[in-house]
């Protein structure tokens, strides 16, 4: 018996030292952080983020329609009813960088078309999908 109170109280010291380690790490992260002025704006996300032209848009439609994703999904823009694989319209889950490794490596049935398109079409219907969906 003595055996296991003497164990439980290693492993309560080893907690309190994490614990105190954990108390103390919190104002020394702050400490280090930059500073953010609220009066600058923030910087943007990414490119992708500003929105397409005209032309962009209607290369990233004839992608998405090309490489049949509407087969798959729903995109009203792109006039894809798929129910398949998730519905693009209204998913505000996605983000940019999601959609381009998601289109790029895939997942689960979602086949991966990195090596199929190039680079800049992945992009570029990833960022036609981000602006389109509903």
């Amino acid at each position: 018996m003595a055996g296991i109170k003497g164990i439980t109280g290693k492993w309560k010291n080893a907690g309190l030292a994490a614990l105190g380690a954990a108390v103390l790490a919190v104002p020394l992260a702050g400490a280090v952080a930059t500073p953010v002025d609220p009066t600058q704006a923030a910087p943007a996300a990414d490119e992708a983020a500003a929105a397409l032209s005209a032309e962009q848009l209607a290369e990233g439609r004839t992608l998405f329609q090309n490489w049949s994703c509407g087969a798959c999904h729903a995109l009203s823009d792109a006039n894809g009813f798929g129910q398949i694989g998730p519905a693009l319209d209204g998913n505000a889950a996605m983000d940019h960088a999601f959609v381009v490794s998601r289109i790029a490596n895939g997942q689960g049935a979602m086949p991966g078309f990195g090596g199929q398109m190039t680079d800049e079409e992945i992009d570029l219907v990833s960022a036609y999908i981000m602006q389109v969906k509903k």
